[in-house]
């Protein structure tokens, strides 16, 4: 078995704004100045989306984007009301050791609570700047990144734009703006927001692609057009830079 099917799954907590192993997961959290008080806002207003063609093959993730109804909503009645909207995934990818940085979702999130997730993301408020600002912003509430950030951080680069449709499933129907961060696992400080994320962890692009090919439920989970552009994306992603 190579280096990367390794289970690297450390959890992280915010001491020192140092990795720390799982032992020590229950020291006291160093304030993360951007952190949000709240797990999510009710109040905040979301544009309302079209939704996607039905043709699975009618919307293009590379090229095309979500076509606003001019609606805004607030959260709360947009996810009671399965309507679409837009999301920032932010994932940290470290390509020489073959990992990605996951969060562990809080209890107090409403959708898939608990579960692990993305490295970072949120949802794209109407009137407060569009999914990159998004995407930038998440990452200094949720792990206390910054940007531009410092020599072991790269730059944010946009991957694709995917319809997920899984109000069903417990989660949103939400158009998600996909994008990367190239960093150095090994020197990559956090600060967590305990509001919203309970741990982060590193995990191999290998064990994360098993866990959500099989729909673990430990995971939040992707649909099927999500992952078939993610790990492709990832793999050139590591060819580029190892």
């Amino acid at each position: 078995m190579c280096e990367a099917h390794r289970d690297l799954l450390v959890l992280l907590a915010p001491r020192g704004n140092k990795f720390q192993s799982q032992q020590d997961a229950s020291m006291s959290a160093i304030k993360n100045p951007h952190a949000l008080s709240s797990a999510q806002d009710d109040a905040e207003l979301f544009d309302v989306m079209e939704p996607p063609p039905s043709d699975p093959h009618g919307f293009d993730i590379y090229h095309d984007r979500p076509k606003p109804t001019g609606e805004k909503k607030p959260r709360k009645a947009v996810h009671a009301h399965h309507d679409w909207h837009r999301s920032a995934h932010v994932w940290l990818v470290d390509p020489v050791r073959r990992l990605v940085a996951l969060q562990k979702r809080s209890d107090q999130k409403d959708t898939f609570p608990g579960r692990w997730d993305i490295s970072a993301a949120g949802h794209v408020e109407a009137g407060v700047g569009d999914s990159r600002e998004t995407a930038e912003r998440e990452l200094a509430e949720e792990l206390g990144i910054t940007l531009p950030g410092k020599d072991n951080v790269g730059t944010l680069s946009f991957g694709f734009t995917c319809p997920a449709e899984q109000a069903s499933l417990g989660g949103c129907n939400c158009y998600e703006d996909v994008y990367f961060l190239v960093v150095d696992s090994s020197t990559c400080d956090f600060a967590v927001g305990g509001a919203e994320v309970s741990a982060v962890r590193w995990e191999s692009i290998e064990t994360l692609e098993l866990a959500l090919r099989r729909h673990d439920e430990a995971y939040v989970p992707r649909v099927e057009k999500y992952l078939c552009a993610f790990f492709p994306h990832l793999e050139n992603i590591c060819a580029k830079e190892v």
